[in-house]
């Protein structure tokens, strides 16, 4: 879905922002904040899961900034050469398991996932947050010696989903027991989720990473935007919205 901050008018320039579901109201934020500071140009957003827009911009889609959850999609990017720089880190979010703000099956911890009847969702093993969950049930099974907890949980799994925004939606909408999302996720869900807390062998870090497209090389104001996101204004932003800034701001 596309989200214009245009309201009917013309404007000289627009910058056309792919970015991973997970950034939605952070974005929308900042996209507003650029353009005051901007007024010539709009802020385009196509929001959906990481590997999605990879896989649009691989095509020839009309991207000239991604911002991707994780540094993976947006380094094969910059390998097909169809980055105008080498993506950047910007910010960085949470790994979080949530469940429906009434937990029915009280869920506490890890291990519960394992029970028969809890359903799970999860993202897809090749979007960022679907690979992150399955990093941490990894992590947490080897540091528990249990070679079979991962098989466990993955078969209570009812539904993959193809960005982190579809799994809080099945949450929210208590179809399912528990998910794999961001934190940030459950700061947006306004007491609709609440985060069961992982084990610190399960705990991920994801890292995002951002850069200016090849089609958008030379374009003022599509770099303008990604130095606005670093900026200490974009910066608070994020923060805001629940994501780890870098103290970058320039």
């Amino acid at each position: 879905m596309l989200v214009s901050g245009a309201c009917g008018t013309v404007h000289d320039d627009e910058i056309t922002v792919y970015a991973a579901a997970s950034l939605r109201g952070a974005f929308t934020e900042i996209a507003r904040a650029f353009e005051e500071t901007r007024s010539h140009a709009r802020v385009v957003l196509n929001f959906a899961g990481s590997q999605v827009l990879r896989a649009q911009i691989e095509r020839g889609a009309p991207a000239d900034v991604f911002a991707s959850a994780d540094e993976i999609h947006a380094q094969q990017l910059e390998a097909d050469g169809l980055l105008a720089a080498s993506p950047r880190a910007f910010a960085e979010n949470a790994l979080a398991l949530a469940a429906p703000a009434d937990n029915q099956p009280g869920l506490a911890h890890l291990e519960d996932l394992t029970a028969p009847e809890v359903r799970l969702v999860m993202g897809v093993a090749d979007v960022p947050v679907g690979r992150y969950a399955r990093a941490a049930l990894e992590r947490y099974a080897a540091a528990r010696g249990r070679d079979e907890f991962v098989g466990a949980v993955l078969d209570n799994v009812v539904s993959f989903e193809t960005n982190a925004r579809l799994v809080a939606a099945k949450l929210e909408l208590g179809v399912v027991d528990a998910g794999f999302v961001y934190r940030t996720d459950v700061l947006a869900s306004d007491g609709a989720l609440v985060e069961i807390p992982l084990p610190p062998a399960a705990a991920i870090t994801a890292p995002y990473a951002m850069a200016v497209t090849r089609r958008a090389s030379g374009d003022a104001d599509a770099t303008a935007f990604t130095d606005f996101v670093h900026s200490p204004d974009g910066q608070r932003i994020l923060a805001a919205h629940g994501f780890q800034t870098l103290g970058r701001g320039s």
